[in-house]
């Protein structure tokens, strides 16, 4: 793997650059903010401000709950998900000051993508609308347990919807999404054919199909069995961890 570059765009120590918005308003907590690429599908290569929600519904994120959360939720990402989004550093935000920090942070980029954990146990419209005034256009990655009704309302949605979904097809509410992304082996298409009809149509036809190989000590089988799997059935495509490619988070 490329070692990172060694600049001060990752995602670490964000309580260290940025103080909390006072107590009052509604707050997010917000565990990491960093100018990157988006690595992955349809905008992989763009410039993009990623922040990292804290909090997920299918496992706390520290490795002693891995086993019981994985048989609490029947997932299997709890056993290998290595992202941080635990509560511990985390900085609490209003929309405005969090916009504010994401376009300081990116400069002339605004394309703003929310991730976790799960963002949508957070972000709402009023998130939304602060990044929108702010010029962002605002992408979310999500899991598929939340519906985007329940999360956003009637007021704005982010543009881009990516679905990673965790749990099988039936316990997964979202209504649409632009893009699916599963990670194999433990997520492949027959198990999901229906919501891959709830992926919408880019204006050439295209439904955006990802089959991600779970990098780790399976990486080779993974992506021998992507391969595969889009062998058999072309509409799906191989997902490439750009960024890691690059060696920047």
């Amino acid at each position: 793997m490329v070692p990172l570059l060694p600049t001060d765009e990752t995602e670490a120590g964000l309580a260290d650059r940025l103080a909390a918005s006072p107590a009052g308003a509604r707050r997010y907590a917000v565990k990491a903010l960093w100018r990157t690429v988006q690595g992955e599908g349809a905008h992989a290569g763009r410039p993009a401000v990623f922040v990292r929600l804290a909090g997920c519904n299918l496992w706390s994120g520290f490795d002693a709950d891995r086993a019981r959360d994985a048989a609490r939720s029947q997932a299997s990402c709890p056993m290998w998900c290595d992202t941080d989004f635990t509560p511990a550093g985390a900085v609490k935000l209003s929309a405005s000051d969090l916009a504010r920090a994401a376009a300081e942070t990116g400069g002339a980029v605004r394309f703003c993508v929310l991730t976790g954990g799960e963002p949508l146990l957070q972000a709402d419209a009023a998130l939304v609308a602060a990044l929108h005034a702010q010029g962002f256009t605002v992408a979310v990655e999500t899991n598929g347990t939340q519906t985007l009704a329940d999360a956003f309302g009637d007021g704005p949605r982010p543009d881009w919807v990516v679905c990673s979904p965790k749990l099988t097809e039936d316990r997964l509410p979202l209504e649409a999404c632009d893009e699916l992304k599963l990670v194999v082996p433990d997520y492949r298409p027959q198990a999901f054919r229906e919501l891959a009809a709830r992926v919408r149509p880019q204006p050439d036809g295209r439904r955006y199909l990802w089959l991600q190989p779970e990098d780790g000590p399976r990486l080779a089988q993974a992506t021998r069995l992507a391969l595969d799997l889009c062998f058999d059935d072309p509409r799906w495509r191989v997902s490439v961890q750009t960024h890691k490619a690059l060696g920047v988070d």
